[in-house]
């Protein structure tokens, strides 16, 4: 079984958004996945054949996908989210 080489792991804002980005190659093939740093739920997986494609690929559909998310505060009383 093959191992993930070239791994790398950092923290990043993406449309207002704390997303970690997590890159490796694997049979030749880099692929990243970016997901919601919380509560981690994964956001897009992408595929290139460089890391930087690979990462621009994956950024760019974060992207359009974490612009549509709506915020909204928690409604008035609300105190099971913290600091609200």
């Amino acid at each position: 079984m093959p191992k993930p080489e070239d791994y790398s792991e950092r923290k990043a804002d993406i449309a207002g958004w704390p997303v970690t980005i997590v890159s490796y190659r694997l049979d030749g093939v880099y692929r990243t996945t970016i997901d919601n740093t919380d509560p981690g739920a994964w956001v897009v997986k992408a595929e290139g054949p460089s890391k930087a494609e690979s990462e621009a690929k994956a950024t760019q559909e974060a992207t359009a996908l974490l612009e549509k998310v709506k915020r909204s505060k928690p409604p008035t009383g609300c105190t099971s989210v913290p600091g609200f």
